[in-house]
Formats: structure tokens, sequence, C-alpha cells
């Protein structure tokens, strides 16, 4: 029986909001360049955009959209505002709406910004009276900015007999109506399209055809062909009875209907042309074609009169045609005289301007002059020619077009000649000859490329067999080339020639179809570069319809008329066709039809330029054909290409993650949702046999290879295409023109060609629509295609024996094996045409050629079993030869058909009993955390290497990359596939964690279940269930964890949700670091300063950085029971009046940091103010692990816990101590306690100098008692027990954590919360009140430790001007041994300026703060000193074993590395004073409120990034120069993520008030 019972799965899929995370700048990514969001009728969808707060995009952002939001109808060019909203994100901005309807749309993000010029980030202050960057970029300009257009495409939705149609489910049969007779008798037809298992049927253009007789060469588009009827019909008549056919296509044959959309070109003769020869490029509206239309004429002459030149008329040698490209050049482009199109007339030129030169008023501007003077050479005429010419280029339109400014020319020749008309004449001729020269370069570089065009062009279709002139005379019915214009008749008399002579249409060879080949830019049809359709008058659009008014609305209606019949469009010669009227005429159509399917076949080169016209246009799937593939390997490749995924590929679900959807439509309602990644994708493709204008088969390879290159597309995971007479196996190519046989009347069509065969591949083809994970694999002659459902994993294999043309006949196949499958025949063929068979006498019908369709044996199958597992061994049947394919069905042995369901649920059930200790033993543990507590360590991945964690953390952080990536050969799948060690080690360890955590058992028991059952499929399918699994887990773990913790990190952001879980991740019980030295549980917790390095026994739980990061990572997450554990367990240990910098368990804690005990007072005042039980803490009874406070005594000794002190009597014990003067020798000094130290360093003195400042100082130059504790240990660099910051004096942080708890303390004494007596004893036995001390430390700390920006006023100050290295800062210790590290630019003042604000002048502080940006803030953490000090060395290196002192093994760890846990206390402390500054300004106090918070954020956004990809889920320590990663630091540290939590709740009480700005202006 299951542990859990697993519940039904919902009939319903659930709403998916499809999310896609903006770049910083608002653009869309480019691996997402192409969306396409799948439309499921039975599915409700959105979309949603995220931008993370503090972004370059993040200030007013806006997405606007053509989407119709309000749900009015679609208008391309009306784009609908949505702002990006808060929601109950602290650092995400999202946009999101509902997706109701298909098509294309666009969308951009609007924003406010700064010119990065504006955004002075140096230490820019030198005075008092320099206006600060800092409070400066919070009132700058913002200027409007806007993204470039992005797209987004939606699916149709399909439906056939009121059942959804899936694009991969559609199988279309192109067809000729033409062929298919008149209309009343397509029923048979249709039916027999039907009966072969075909669900749509594309028809080539159905229209008036023009002179040509071509389907795309169209007389009338708005009335369909006489040939369709065997009576007079009218247009509209005509049209009704379309309409009847598609409706019986539909109802009773089961068949969707697409046309082909012809815009680019109408026909010759189009009888409209002669009312409107302006829809045309003419000589009048396209004047630069008048050099390319005489060059037209004059060959047409030519061709006529080519015996007049002695040529002979038939061309059948290359000699031939040489000799006639040398007639060319001398009778028709020499006399035509082209390079009067190019040149400037020297002699009318120089008349022109001698006329103006006594008139010319035109004077040189003085810019122009000195242009003038400074240039010479090939610049100097550069200039003169753009100066004198400008705007009178009109190049190839007009002979001599090109011309000169006379005004402007006798203007700059005065100068040049000095008012000498004669010598300037001279010098313009010579000017003019220069510039000419250029210009008659281009033009025999264009006649070099007509003579090459037309002579590839003749040697095409002269000599080429295949081409349509082979044999043919040059005369005016075969010229020598095709025309490349029209000439159309007027109606009307009095129309110029010039408005009448159009350009035909045609295609350039590697030309760029976004660009307009009749366009004034091109000289393609001058240059002959044009493959023209003679047939075909090129239609000139324009960019929109005020263009050419009548022919937009023309084709407006031909689109309409077709839209109100068909399901879909092919739009033919769709990359020459302007892409601006496809859009529009697009659009019109899905106003008839929303659910329009539209294709296309681009020939354009490029994945970039096809995905354009996908974008924009909408085009759902794009035309691929198989009769490209020149061998059976690059057959294999395209059915690779265009669609599917891998075998065992990772579930989409894996994707998915539980969120909500905010609905606008309807109130603003939540509704559940998953939430998952947008995937970019290839365009989808519908895959073609053979289309209409491809050579069949028998001729391009041979009729054998029919069967299996039909089989290769039907197995393909796309829509599949075929052509009418592919099946029947026509010999050859139908020519759309000339050919006037009909389709054959099919009674069987099964029992014809490949019949039987082709119509259940078809079916098969529509049915395994959903089997979306493929495996195609080449051998020799062999393509096998494996289809398999993702989810039931049902699957069908098929084996195709192609049959090109050369290929040997008999090739190796190895027999594939597929473990943990049943194998099930299906059906088996082999295509053999009759030997010298032909296609019977022309009767009128059209014939294929004639064969038998041979079914072969079913494929032997064998079961084995090898050390892998139960295998079938699939072998060939006999006669298995060229042409023959086989179809298998495929199921896994006892495979659980709903596994993947079974695998989601039940896991939450698992979870439910979890608290935050056992999640932490679940998700995370590194290696010697693992070791410590049960004995085994990290997991070791081969060829990836250890794991982050051993818990469910470790794998996946490596998953998160894997899936979205479906990276299945990365080697932790690869590892999954040879075995089930990890499957063991993840229930293995759960089950070793039970004892120490029972509630742990449920889920262990969990994961087993579906262990058992994931090994039972095949290897190949391992990493695909493990990765569900783990998917699965992490989640429910991580929505367990956050449930744990209050309401305000539950519904914040992913960051916080990502900074909230380092408090479980780094609060956890191993055996030899717990807080007491006899633990009462075997679950106690205790915290790790940072992993992995700070894990185990005394080097696990640091005073400084347990209390730093206290108030973040458990008061803030709702941990206060652990936060109390703590704060009690090192103030049991309180000795000499100070907290301990190691805990050790209490055994042997050491005190050698002045600092922790500070921090652990101002964790005390946090967690009263916090903690439910409040100020009633300070009564809590803490038993003293050293009695008398003084006196070292074993922890197992009856004296140790004997005496108890209050958490009050504690503190105020603490500021006795230091007022009375602390001076003790650490117990058990010497190289035991520690190797590095010398023996003065073991010294510790503290004292408050109550006649001067009351600060608290001590230390000396032997020991470092503050963070910035490295000592040395370098005997080669001689710096062994030399601390590299000492920081002995009045430290500034200290300073202010002194004030910080000598504020609190008077506050208390006043509201009588204090019992203990309000005052201390100084050392000369004096009594001092807290609220006097209070009072002396604030008086004098800005004169201690402020130092003026101007040296003036230093005797203001306690400054030694001397030694002052950066001014306008505040210093980082008073009175150190060393006096100049008191003036070192340090990282340490936001903290005093954060926990006592009240010390800082304002003014002073937003200057210091501007400067700490400029200096010291770095990508994730701060500069723990300015890079102008000479001590200043980045990169830290704990293995340095070189002889300088400055970095020797590691000396310089906090004298420039970039630590992460000051970034918090510099964040907050921005906040504070910004806040204040802003607020007591007033001015634009709201908007500069917004930018403020913009700002904050703005210092995390790599942060963000950060803790999102690492392998630790966390922040580091530190980093090197400028963020480079350190492998020294820890990769996850307590303080690090304690400080930013602290930060963002502090920014979120500015959120609230951001809100209520942006509310109020909605």
């Amino acid at each position: 029986m299951s542990r859990f019972a697993t519940p039904n799965q919902p009939d319903r899929a659930p709403f998916m909001v499809w999310n896609l995370d903006l770049n910083e700048d608002g653009t869309t990514p480019k691996d997402k360049s192409f969306i396409r969001l799948p439309s499921v009728l039975s599915q409700s969808c959105a979309i949603r955009f995220r931008i993370l707060i503090g972004s370059t995009a993040s200030i007013d952002a806006t997405l606007h959209t053509n989407y119709p939001l309000d749900g009015s109808p679609y208008s391309r060019t009306k784009f609908h505002p949505k702002r990006f909203n808060f929601g109950s994100s602290q650092t995400e901005l999202i946009c999101e709406f509902r997706i109701q309807r298909p098509g294309p749309y666009q969308y951009y993000v609007s924003y406010k910004s700064v010119d990065a010029s504006d955004d002075d980030r140096t230490d820019s202050i030198s005075c008092a009276t320099d206006a600060n960057p800092t409070m400066d970029r919070i009132y700058r300009a913002f200027k409007s900015r806007r993204t470039s257009t992005s797209y987004f495409l939606v699916d149709p939705q399909l439906t056939l007999a009121g059942q959804p149609l899936p694009l991969d489910a559609i199988v279309l049969q192109s067809v000729s109506p033409k062929w298919l007779g008149p209309m009343k008798h397509w029923s048979p037809h249709l039916a027999a399209s039907s009966k072969m298992g075909y669900n749509m049927l594309h028809f080539i253009p159905m229209q008036q055809r023009g002179g040509s007789d071509s389907p795309y060469s169209l007389y009338n588009q708005l009335e369909l062909s006489d040939e369709l009827f065997e009576e007079q019909k009218t247009a509209e008549q005509k049209d009704q009875k379309l309409r009847e056919t598609l409706l019986e296509m539909v109802h009773k044959h089961r068949l969707l209907g697409v046309t082909d959309m012809v815009w680019n070109h109408t026909a010759y003769n189009s009888d409209w042309l002669r009312d409107h020869p302006e829809a045309g490029f003419n000589l009048e509206n396209s004047p630069h074609l008048r050099s390319a239309y005489e060059l037209d004429a004059a060959l047409v002459k030519f061709s006529r009169d080519l015996t007049d030149y002695g040529l002979d008329r038939m061309v059948n040698t290359v000699e031939d045609v040489d000799r006639l490209l040398k007639a060319v050049d001398e009778h028709v482009v020499q006399p035509l005289r082209l390079w009067e199109f190019y040149v400037i007339d020297v002699d009318a030129a120089v008349e022109a301007v001698r006329g103006a030169w006594d008139i010319a008023t035109e004077t040189v501007a003085a810019e122009d002059q000195s242009a003038l003077e400074r240039l010479s050479g090939d610049a100097r005429s550069e200039w003169l020619r753009t100066y004198i010419i400008g705007s009178h280029s009109n190049a190839l339109g007009t002979r001599f077009g090109r011309t000169i400014d006379p005004a402007r020319t006798a203007a700059v020749l005065r100068l040049l000649a000095h008012d000498d008309r004669d010598l300037a004449m001279t010098q313009l001729r010579e000017l003019l000859d220069l510039l000419n020269l250029t210009y008659y370069r281009e033009y025999d570089a264009d006649v070099k490329a007509i003579r090459n065009n037309i002579g590839e062009r003749v040697k095409y279709e002269r000599l080429d067999r295949g081409s349509w002139k082979f044999g043919k005379p040059v005369d005016s019915s075969f010229q020598i080339v095709d025309p490349l214009f029209t000439t159309v008749e007027a109606r009307t008399e009095g129309v110029p020639d010039d408005r009448l002579h159009l350009a035909n249409n045609g295609w350039i060879w590697g030309g760029n179809p976004l660009d307009n080949f009749a366009g004034p830019e091109s000289k393609a049809y001058l240059q002959r570069a044009v493959i023209v359709w003679g047939d075909c008058v090129k239609l000139n659009y324009g960019t929109c319809p005020q263009d050419n008014p009548w022919l937009w609305e023309h084709m407006r209606q031909y689109t309409l008329r077709m839209a109100r019949v068909f399901h879909g469009f092919r739009i033919d010669n769709c990359h020459s066709t302007p892409i601006e009227l496809a859009e529009y005429l697009l659009d019109e159509a899905r106003k008839i039809n929303p659910n329009m399917y539209v294709i296309a076949e681009l020939f354009t080169g490029s994945e970039d330029t096809d995905r354009v016209f996908v974008q924009r246009l909408g085009i759902n799937s794009l035309i691929r054909e198989a009769m490209q593939a020149w061998d059976s390997h690059e057959m294999s490749r395209l059915a690779h290409r265009h669609g599917g995924r891998p075998i065992g590929s990772l579930a989409v679900d894996c994707l998915g993650e539980p969120g909500v959807f905010i609905d606008d439509e309807h109130g603003a309602a939540r509704i559940d949702a998953v939430v998952a990644p947008l995937s970019g994708s290839l365009p989808h493709a519908v895959f073609f046999d053979c289309t209409h204008d491809n050579e069949v088969p028998a001729q391009k390879r041979t009729a054998e290879d029919a069967l299996p290159n039909a089989a290769i597309v039907a197995m393909t995971a796309c829509a599949s295409g075929s052509n009418r007479g592919y099946d029947e196996l026509y010999p050859e190519l139908l020519n759309v023109v000339h050919e006037r046989r009909r389709y054959a009347e099919l009674k069987d069509p099964l029992s014809v060609g490949l019949g039987e065969a082709k119509a259940k591949l078809n079916r098969l083809h529509a049915e395994i629509a959903q089997y979306q994970e493929v495996h195609v694999h080449h051998e020799t002659e062999y393509v096998t295609i494996h289809r398999v459902h993702p989810v039931t994993r049902e699957g069908v294999l098929m084996v195709a024996h192609c049959a090109f043309r050369g290929a040997p006949s008999e090739s190796h196949f190895d027999s594939p094996k597929l473990y943990g499958t049943a194998v099930t025949p299906e059906f088996a063929y082999r295509l053999r045409p009759e030997a010298g068979g032909h296609v019977p006498v022309d009767d009128g019908v059209l014939h294929g050629l004639p064969s038998q369709l041979e079914h072969l044996a079913a494929p032997p199958i064998h079961q084995h079993r090898d050390d892998r597992g139960m295998f079938t061994e699939l072998r060939l049947p006999e006669n298995f030869g060229p042409g023959s394919v086989l179809v298998v069905r495929t199921r896994l042995v006892d495979f659980k058909p709903n596994l993947d369901w079974k695998i989601r649920t039940c896991a939450d059930e698992a979870t439910a009993r979890l608290t935050l200790g056992a999640l932490n033993a679940v998700l995370y543990r590194c290696d010697a955390e693992e070791r410590d507590t049960i004995g085994e360590g990290v997991y070791d991945v081969p060829n990836l290497g250890t794991l982050a964690y051993c818990g469910i953390q470790g794998w996946y952080s490596h998953l998160k990359h894997i899936i979205p990536n479906n990276d299945l050969g990365h080697p932790l799948c690869g590892h999954l596939r040879q075995g089930y060690w990890a499957l063991d080690y993840v229930s293995g360890r759960l089950h070793k964690y039970s004892e120490y955590y029972p509630e742990i058992a449920p889920l262990a028991a969990w994961f087993e279940e579906r262990w058992a059952l994931v090994k039972r499929v095949p290897n190949f399918l391992v990493p695909r269930y493990f990765a569900l699994t783990m998917h699965t887990a992490y989640q429910a773990l991580v929505q367990r964890a956050l449930k744990l913790m209050p309401g305000k990190v539950v519904n914040s952001s992913r960051f916080t949700h990502e900074l909230a879980l380092t408090s479980v991740q780094l609060l956890g019980h191993v055996n030899s670091a717990g807080l007491r030295p006899i633990s009462e549980s075997k679950a106690d917790c205790s915290m790790s300063a940072g992993l992995p390095h700070f894990t185990t026994h005394h080097m696990r739980c640091w005073g400084r950085d347990v209390f730093i990061a206290l108030e973040g990572l458990l008061l803030s997450t709702g941990r206060f029971d652990e936060a109390r554990d703590h704060i009690i367990a090192f103030g049991s240990t309180l000795k000499h009046g100070l907290i301990p910098n190691l805990l050790d368990t209490g055994r042997f804690p050491r005190y050698n940091a002045r600092d922790a005990t500070w921090f652990w007072l101002q964790a005390v005042q946090a967690y009263c103010a916090h903690a439910p039980e409040g100020l009633d803490f300070m009564s809590v009874s803490v038993p003293r692990r050293f009695p008398d406070g003084e006196t070292f005594v074993e922890w197992d000794s009856d004296e140790a816990f004997s005496r108890s002190s209050t958490i009050a009597e504690l503190v105020h014990e603490i500021m006795e101590r230091h007022a009375r003067g602390i001076s003790f020798r650490e117990w058990n000094a010497g190289p035991a306690l520690d190797s590095q130290m010398r023996d003065e360093g073991f010294n510790v003195q503290i004292g408050v100098d109550f006649a001067s400042n009351g600060f608290v100082s001590g230390g000396n130059q032997w020991n470092c008692g503050t963070w910035m504790d490295k000592m040395g240990s370098s005997d080669k660099a001689g710096i062994r027990g030399v601390p590299a910051t000492p920081r002995d004096g009045a430290d500034v942080e200290l300073v202010g954590l002194q004030k910080s708890a000598l504020r609190w303390i008077s506050e208390l004494c006043d509201s009588g919360r204090w019992t203990l007596g309000d005052t201390v004893v100084a050392p000369d036995g004096a009594r001092v009140t807290y609220r006097q001390w209070n009072q002396l430390v604030q008086d004098n700390f800005e004169r201690y430790f402020w130092i003026p920006l101007d040296p003036q006023d230093d005797a203001e100050y306690h400054v030694n001007s001397a030694l002052v290295n950066r001014r306008g800062i505040y210093r980082d210790t008073y009175g150190s041994s060393a006096e100049w590290t008191d003036y070192q630019f340090r990282p340490n003042i936001p903290i005093a300026m954060t926990v006592a604000p009240e010390l800082f002048d304002s003014e002073h502080t937003l200057v210091c703060l501007h400067k700490m940006c400029a200096v010291l803030a770095a990508p994730l953490g701060m500069r723990t000193l300015d890079p102008m000090d000479m001590r200043y060395r980045p990169y830290y290196n704990n293995s340095d074993d070189s002889g300088d002192a400055l970095v020797a093994q590691g000396i310089n760890y906090h004298q420039g590395p970039e630590w992460l846990w000051l970034t918090g206390y510099y964040l907050r402390a921005l906040l504070q004073f910004m806040r204040v500054a802003v607020e007591k300004k007033g001015l634009e106090a709201e908007r500069a409120l917004r930018t403020v918070y913009h700002e904050l954020h703005a210092n995390m956004v790599n942060l963000k990034h950060h803790i999102a990809s690492s392998a630790y889920a966390g922040l580091p320590e530190l980093t090197n120069k400028d963020g480079a990663h350190c492998h020294d630091s820890c990769e996850s540290q307590a303080w690090s993520s304690g400080c930013l939590i602290i930060a963002l709740h502090e920014m979120a009480q500015l959120e609230v008030t951001v809100h209520q700005v942006l509310d109020s202006h909605v």
C-alpha cells in the first residue's frame, strides 16, 4: 500500500502565466527573440513581463502593447499602456495580462532615466560649495526612453469536427483547382483526400488567370476562374459556391481549407492596369528606372534584329554566348551612352557657374571655410563634392541628372581662386573631371554587372536542358533575356508614355528581402540582377494605404473575400511582398477570422530575417521542404531540426512554480496559477515531403524514395504537408502553367501508389501530435525516428530505408536496443516501382508511375537482458531494401502511466511537519557539517565534482540550469543514466537525519516511494524523473520554509525569499558546535558564520558574525526562539565584560574581540524591539559559564553555571566593566591558543576616556579586536604575529554601537524600565550616569571623527592635517598607535550612521556617503580600503607564499577586497539620510522619494543576479576587485545575507510611501 494516497488528477488544466524576464534596460533577451505562445482551448493563460527594481528601466516603467487590453478591436498601430506594478514584491516590477485572442502582437517598454554622462560616480566634492552628486541624482531631470519593439505570437485555435486541431497535427495536401475540374465535381476528390488521412487542403490560386495562364499571374483578384464552373456565373455566385464547397469540406470530409494569396504582383494584362498604371513601378512614379527601361527596350530590339548583326539565332555553346555578349556590348550598351546617366555635364555646369558668378549672393560659412582650409587631397575633393552637389544628385533617372549648385559653387570658388573668375573656371573643370572619374568608375562597374548577369542568364536558359528556352531561337518570342518591363495600353488618350511602362516582378538571388529592389536605392533592374517573371507586373504599394489608395483597397477586398471562406492563407512570394502591406492585409483578414492559419515560404537565407517576417506577419508555420535534402544524413538533420524535444527531456512541469495572477479585468482578482518561464524557439514548421513546385522523388532521387521520404516527414514533430500526385507517384513536377490534364478520380485512393501506407502515416502523424519527445538516428541509408509522449511514455518508432540515387542498396543497420520497452508491430511496407514502367498514354487524366506497395512481414522482435536490464531488440524484416519503412509502437514495461502526476503529488503532505531545523538538514548541509553529524560527506558527481550541499539544494543548484536548457548532456544527467547511486544517496541521508528530526521520516518515505517507480523506467529516462522529483520536493520545501516565516517574508519578492532561505541554510545542528557544552536536544541549532569554511567545532559560531546577522537572519524571519538561544548562549559566557569572539559551545570561548560585545548589545536591543516578549526578555535568567565573570573554570566543573544573571544585569555589567576599564591576559595564552599571535597580542586592554570624549577605545598594535582581524602568518614576509589592521584606539563603528547602547539604556532609565541603577563608575571612582555618558559621546563625535573638506577648518576638529589623505569623510579610528591609520577611508562608517544616526551632521553625512559611493562601493560589496591608499591590495589569496609583506598569506584580507555585509549598512545609511534630506527639503519630495527607492535597488541588481545563480544559493563573504570571484571566500556568509534583509525591510517602508505617491497620480 502506498504511504501517500495519490489524489485524482484534475480535469482542468491550471491557469498558466508565461513569464518573461526583461533585460536591465527593458529589452527582450536575445535568446527570447522569437516568442510563441501556445493557444490551447482548454487552458487559460496570461503573459507576464518582469523587471528588477533598480535596473535602468525600472523608473516609471510602462509596457505598451498593441494587444487590445481593453477588449477593443485589434489595431496594429494602437498601443495600450499598462504600468509595471510592485504587486507584493519589493524587488520586482510586474506587468501581466490575459491572452484571449490569437495573432501577432508587439510591445515595448517606456521608462525614465538619465544620460550616463549625468550620473556622476566620482569623488567630485572638494569644498563645501560643491554640489553633491548623490543628492543631485535624486533631483536630476529624467528623460523619457523606450526600448525597441519586440514581438510575441499567439497560435490560432483551429478546430475540426468540434475537436482542437493542434498545429503539429496538421496534415496538409496542396491541390491545383484547375486540375480538379469544375467545382461541382470536387466531392470525390475531397473524399479521397480525407480517406488518405489529410485534414487540410491547400489550394493554389483559383482566381482568373492572366495571359500566361499561370495561377500565380492573376488577371482579376476579385473573381474566381471561369474554368471552375460549367455554367456562367457572376462573381458573387462564384464566391457563394466556393463557400458551400468549403462547408462541405469541413462538415462532410473533415478538411480545413487554405488558399494562396498573391499580393506582390498582377498579370501583365490585368485590365485594371489600364486605368491604374500608377499601381506599378513606372517611369513617372519611379524615374530612377529610366536607364533600366532604355536598356531593356534596346535588348528587345536587339533580339528582334539579331540577324542584322550577322549573328545566328541559335545559341548552342559557350562560345555562342560570348559572341552574343560581345554584340550586346557593341550594338546595345555603347550606343545607349548610359554613362550620361551617371556623370555631370562639365560644359553645362561651367556655364551655369559662370552665369552665377556676378549675381551670386551665397557666402561660405565660417565653419565650412575652416574645413576647406584644414583638408587636402582626396578628403578635400570629397568635401567639395558634397558641398557643391548637395541634393542635386539624380542619377539613373535623367541623363546628366547629376548637377551642381551654381551659387554655392561660385561662392566656394571665390575663396579658392581669390575672386579670379578665369582661374576659378579652370579649377572647376579640373574638379568636375575629378568627380566624374568616380562616376565613370561606377558606370564601368554597373556595365560589368550587366554583362555578367545577361551572360549567366543566357547560359542557363539556352544551354541547360531543363530550361524552357533550351533549343529555342533568339527572336521576339524567345528574347535574349526576358524583358523587365511591360507596356500597357491606356484606356484613354493623353496618358503620358512614361506612366505606361511598368516594371515586371521577379526575384534576386541572395538579395535582402526587406529591400525593395525596384526602389530608388536599387540598381537591380539596370544591372539585370532581377530574375524576372515576364508575365507579372510588380505592384508599387509604398508603405501605407495613402501611398496608393486604390491599389491597397483593391487588395483588401481580395483578401477579405478569401478570409470569409478559407481557414488560412499561404502567402505567395512572401519574402518579396512589402512587409507593411502584408501586415495590413493580414490584420484585415484576422478581423474576419481571428484564428486564421498563416503559412509562408521564405527564401531569405537568414534565420534572423525569417524571424522578422514571422513576428511581424504572424506566420504560424514556415514551409520547409524534404526534397531539399541531398542524402539520407541531410534528411535526418531536417527531421531533427523541425520540431520536438529529445526523448527523456526534462519535464516542462519542472519549469513551473506556484504563483498568483492578478486579473485586472475582474476587479484585481487573485487567481492561483502556475508561473513558467517563456522559452525562445524557432518558428514552427510545416514540413512537406514535396511541394507543388519541387521536383518529385522520381526526378530528384528515385521513385522508391517516395515512401521513406514521406514516412520521415510524417514522423517529424511539426505540421506535415504533401502535394496531390505525390501519393500517386507522378513521374515529374507538373507545370502549373502548361499542364492541362486533370486529377484522376480515385474511388479507392488506398490502392494507388503509396495509398495505404501514406494514409496510415498521415493518420499516425495527427495521432501523435502530443508525442513531443523525438529521437532521430541516422545510420548509412537508414533513418530511425522515435516519437514518445512525454507523460504516458507511449511511443511510435519508424525505420526508413532511404533510396537516394547512387546510394548502395545494401547498408549496415545496427538493431536498436530499446531498454525497458515492449514493442508491437504496426505496419511495414516496401515501394517497388515496376521495372521499365511508364505512365499511360495521355487520356486527359494525370497518372502515376506503375508500382507495387509490398506488405512486409512484421519485424523480428526479441527480448533480452543484460547488466542494464531488460531490452527489446528490433530487427529488420526480410526484403527491407531501399524504399522500405516499418512502424512499431512502443511502451515502457512496468511503467506507471501517471508517473508524472504521481511524482508531483503529496510533497506538501510529506513536508508539512518539517521544522526549520529539519529543513536545514533536508535542503542544505555542506560537507563538514554532514561528516560531523551523520558521518558521510557531500556527493561527488563524476566529471562535475562535489556538490555544494549534501541536501536537495546541492542538486537543485545544477538542476535549475539543466532543466530550462534541457541539458541532457550535463555530467549529472550522464551519471544518473549510469546507475541509481544518487537516488539512494538522497533518501539514505534523510533516513539518517530522521534520528535527529523524526519529522523527516515522511519525506524520506515520499522519496523512497518515488524512487521505486523511477527505478522501473529505462535508464535514459532517469534524469527526467529525477529532475521532476527533486524539483517537486524543492518547491514544496521552499514553500514550507517560507510558510514558517512571517508574512512580510512570505509575501515579498524572490530576492527576499532567497535571502530568507539563507537563514535556514546557515542555522543547523552539528554535533561539535552547539550553543552549550551539553546539548539538551539532538537537534539544537547554531549559526554558521559562513559556508563552507566556518562549519564545525570552535570555528562555527563567531560572536560578531552571529549578532551582526541576527536581526536579519533570525528576527526578520520570525525565528525568535533561535535568536533568543544565541543571545543567551553568548551572554552566559560573558567574561571580563566581553562577549566571546569564538563560542566553542561554551567550553573554551575566546575573548579576543572588542566588537562582539557591542554587536551583542545591539542584538539585545533588536530582540526586545521585535520579539513578542519585548522588554520582558531583560528579566530572563542566564546561567553563567564563569560565575564571577573573570576566572576561568572548566566547563564540566561544579562551579560552571552555578550562578545566574538576568539579561539586564549582563548589559549593565558590560557597561560597568568598560567604564571602569578592562585589562587581562587571555586564558591559556600562547601557541596552543593562537600559533600566529605574538605574546603582546594576548594582552587585552579597553577603557573609556571620560575626560575627553567618552569613547570606548582599546587594543594595541599586536592584536586586532575588531572584525578586520587578519593576523600575519608568513615567516618569509616577516609578518608573523603582525596584524594587518590593528585598529587600536576608538573605532568608528564601535563608538556608534556604544552610542546606540547608551541611548537605549538612557531611554529605559527615563521610562522606569531600567531597575539596576543609572550610573557607572569611571576609573577615577567618579559616578557617571548613562545619560551623561550618552551626551558626552554625542557632543564629541563630530569633533573627533569628521575630516572637513576645507583644511582651514581643521582647527575646529581633532585633525592632523599632515596625515589627511582624503577629505569630506569620517575617519576610521581615533587614537591608534599608528596615527596615520586613523585617516584611512574604510566602509565601517555606515555602521555607526545606521545604529546612531544622531551622531552625524546631516550635511557632512551626505558628503561622506557620496564619497563612499564614488570610492568604496563595488558591484557586490564595499571596498575595505580606499584604492588611493598605499596599502590597497584588492586580491585576496590566502595561499600566497610570496615575500610581499602586503599580501603574503592573505594579509590583505581587509585591505581592498570587497566585503558584502557592509553593503547592507551602506544602503541603510543611504536610505536614512537621503530620505531625511528629501523630506526636509520638501521640493519635489514625492518624486525624489521614488528616485531614492530606485537608487537603493540599483545597488542590489548585481546581488540579485548573484544569489540567483550561486551554487550555494547565498551571498559570499567577499569578492576580489570589482566583484571578481574570490576562491578563499565563504560562498554563503551569514552577515552578508542578514544585513541585506534588514536593508530590504527598511526599504519596504519607503516602498509604502512610493506606492502612495504612485497611486495618487494614477
